[in-house]
């Protein structure tokens, strides 16, 4: 039954009522409302087909000339909730979301997987994920991938949390999906 529940995290903005009123005692306004991340589960929830490791296309974007510079790629936080979040627990969820900490996590290139094994690259390359300066987007640091992919601006690629199968954690997939020039990938 636990495979066929999905996980959903969202903010709760609305105090309740011992909240407001400690908040009250110690003097502070009813505008400071704390965010708080709660899980739902939904028990009657079909999962997605499993993923296709050559093909990741959960998160699909163009690259830009930022992320390029800086070797991070900023996902969107709808994106990052819906196919990343729901996959990981919610302990690590807020360690993420509460921008405490860089993250350590792995990302395998499947690009050429048809041809060789994925690259794998982990936090011996600098791989990490954390919450952006604002809360629009989140942060995958990923210097070795863009560099050693020769990524540029305009390329497009596909991302997907892989989920753990108990044996490892989960994993990032990345995939060079098509170059902006048309150039072989």
């Amino acid at each position: 039954m636990a495979d066929l529940m999905k996980k959903t995290f969202y903010y709760n903005f609305y105090p309740t009522k011992e909240e407001e009123l400690e908040e009250a005692v110690k003097g502070g306004s009813s505008g400071d409302v704390p965010r708080v991340l709660v899980e739902i589960v939904d028990i009657h929830y079909q999962p997605p087909p499993p993923l296709i490791i050559s093909d990741p296309r959960h998160i699909v974007r163009a690259i830009s000339a930022s992320e390029v510079k800086t070797g991070v790629l900023f996902l969107p936080f709808k994106e990052t909730f819906e196919h990343v979040f729901r996959y990981w627990s919610m302990e690590e969820a807020n360690i993420v979301v509460n921008g405490c900490n860089k993250f350590p996590v792995t990302v395998w290139d499947v690009t050429d997987y048809n041809l060789r094994p994925p690259m794998v690259y982990g936090k011996d390359h600098g791989i990490y994920f954390q919450k952006g300066h604002m809360d629009e987007y989140y942060v995958l640091a990923c210097v070795n991938v863009i560099s050693n992919r020769c990524i540029k601006v305009g390329d497009e690629i596909g991302l997907a949390w892989d989920k753990s199968n108990g044996l490892m954690p989960g994993k990032f997939l990345f995939k060079l999906l098509s170059r902006a020039d048309g150039a072989k990938k």
